[in-house]
């Protein structure tokens, strides 16, 4: 059985463990991350034909369609536009064109005839965070989701 001394100097130990780990923590290694990491560039991206996939779900998380999706993208340095053909797992086949638009170093404006006002874009080191809220016929009955 451990002494009480030998007790408070492993808790002690513990103790300095966590806060030198809690030191080198979040500040210091997104400031690594963002001097490493490489710079998402829409462009270069989705120029030429781009291939993806995904699914719908509902409320409980229940997958109630896939999805494959074509991109073909053509760009200048300030303005593009992206050509997407959706095939369901129904075979529904659905199409969507994007009109892109550069509005600073890091962010992209966007249009496209089922979305609602102006889609907006921006980059963050090697991610691009887009919203926008797309009208989507469900049931008959035609609805907006962001």
């Amino acid at each position: 059985m451990a002494t009480f001394t030998q007790r408070v100097i492993t808790s002690l130990s513990l103790i300095s463990i966590i806060f030198s780990l809690i030191g080198c923590s979040n500040d210091e290694i997104e400031k690594q991350e963002k001097s490493t990491m490489e710079t998402f560039d829409l462009i270069t991206f989705f120029s030429g034909q781009t291939h993806g996939s995904g699914f719908l779900q509902d409320r409980s998380g229940k997958i109630i369609r896939t999805f494959e999706v074509l991109t073909v993208g053509t760009f200048d340095d300030e303005s593009g536009t992206l050509e997407e053909t959706f095939t369901w797992n129904d075979g529904e086949i659905e199409n969507r064109t994007w009109t892109l638009n550069r509005t600073s170093d890091t962010g992209w404006s966007g249009r496209a005839p089922d979305v609602v006002g102006v889609a907006s874009g921006v980059v963050i080191g090697d991610v691009l965070r887009w919203s926008y809220t797309l009208t989507i016929k469900v049931g008959g009955k035609k609805m907006n989701f962001k």
